[in-house]
This record gives structure tokens, C-alpha cells and sequence, in this order.
């Protein structure tokens, strides 16, 4: 029996669906995907609740194996690749750049994985939320002004790291740029004073390079 095709559950304007089209665009892995999220009512029905109690997205389900949370499912797409015999070539080394099997370097794509969640995901919502959702007029100015401070102190750290290498561990691309990469495409696009330094901007250019940050990372705000 061959491998069952894969399927995303999620809306591609989402911040932590698009980090997992990423990567599964650089594996070349198959897979379909559903419509959830947001106006797409699709995670909220009984089905989905028992596949994913927190009705969010994304959701991955291969085969009867369903698995949430954006950053454990980009881990295991790279650890399944580099597992399974049945996968090209192709994926299971672009796995290992992206998820290091060398423990250290696993270790520190690990840490920004985890620092993205706590550190800057949280002031970056609201600022999101506050210039893309919320109209002008209603904007809590206080709340939004609080927010940016705390991720443009966030993103300093970013560019400390950056002035030591061309991407957050080493010469190449992975996980931690592809998980990190929505969230600063965002606060760039957004005008945050801590993107325009240069070592983020040569970041954000040599991602730009990349067609799959192209297609589902450097899109419109919504």
C-alpha cells in the first residue's frame, strides 16, 4: 500500500498555515487541502472538533493520524521525510537542512521554534490584528503602541542573530527562518521600526529568493 496523500486543514492567509505550505512545498510532498478558519466554518463543526478539540488551524491529518500546532507539524513533516523509505529523494534532504539531524544544530532550530510561540508571536498578533482587522476609528492606540514596542525589542534580538550568520542557524534556510518568516513578513509590511535594519532586510531579501516564501509567505495582508 503506498503512502496516503496528506491533507491541510486551514486558509492560506493564516500566519501558521502558511509556514506549513512552506514546507511542504520544499519537501515536494503531495497533499490536498480544506478550507478552514476564520470565515470558513469548516473547523468549528463536530468533525473537526474531534479531530482538533481547539477548532483552530492548521490541522494535518496523514492518514488516520491527525496532528495540530503549526510547529509540530513542520517538525514532523521534516522527520517523516527523513524516515520514510517510500519518500524521494528529494525530501529527505531537504529534511535534513531543514531540520539538522546534528543534535546542535537541531537543538538551535528548536530554540527559535519555541522563541518564536512565547517571544514574538503574542505583540504581533495584536498589532495584526489592530492595523488589519480593526478599523481606525476603533483601535486601542494604547494597546497597539504597547505591542509594537515589545516586538520591535523582539525583533532587535532577530537582528543581533543575523549579523552573526546570512539565516538564524548557519549558511542555509530552515525551519526556524520558515517558522519566523510570516510573522516578520508582517511586521515589515506593517512599517515596524525594528525590520528596517539592515541585517533583517538582507534577511527578508535572500527569503525573497526562495519561490516558496513567494507563494504563500509575501502576499497581501487579509
Amino acid at each position: 500500500m503506498g503512502t496516503p496523500m496528506l491533507k491541510l486543514w486551514g486558509r492560506v492567509s493564516s500566519a501558521n498555515v502558511q509556514k506549513v505550505l512552506w514546507v511542504l512545498d520544499e519537501l515536494g510532498l503531495a497533499y490536498s487541502r480544506e478550507e478552514a478558519g476564520l470565515h470558513f466554518t469548516a473547523n468549528k463543526t463536530p468533525d473537526y472538533l474531534l479531530k482538533n478539540p481547539n477548532g483552530r488551524v492548521p490541522l494535518l491529518e496523514d492518514g488516520a493520524f491527525r496532528l495540530w500546532e503549526s510547529n509540530a507539524i513542520c517538525r514532523y513533516l521534516c522527520n517523516r521525510s527523513l524516515a520514510s523509505k517510500g519518500q524521494p529523494e528529494r525530501a529527505s534532504t531537504v529534511a535534513s537542512r531543514l531540520y539538522p539531524e546534528n543534535s546542535q544544530s537541531r537543538g538551535l532550530v528548536d530554540q527559535w521554534l519555541d522563541w518564536t510561540l512565547w517571544g514574538i508571536t503574542a505583540p504581533m498578533v495584536i498589532v495584526f490584528q489592530q492595523h488589519v482587522r480593526i478599523s481606525e476609528e476603533k483601535r486601542d492606540k494604547q494597546k497597539l503602541a504597547e505591542a509594537e514596542q515589545q516586538a520591535n525589542e523582539l525583533l532587535e534580538i532577530i537582528n543581533q542573530q543575523l549579523l552573526r550568520s546570512p539565516f538564524l542557524v548557519g549558511d542555509e534556510l530552515t525551519l526556524a527562518d520558515v517558522v519566523l518568516a510570516p510573522t516578520v513578513y508582517r511586521a515589515n509590511v506593517l512599517g515596524l521600526e525594528g525590520t528596517k535594519a539592515v541585517p533583517l532586510q538582507g534577511w527578508l531579501g535572500r527569503l525573497s529568493e526562495n519561490a516558496s516564501y513567494n507563494r504563500w509567505v509575501a502576499v497581501p495582508l487579509s
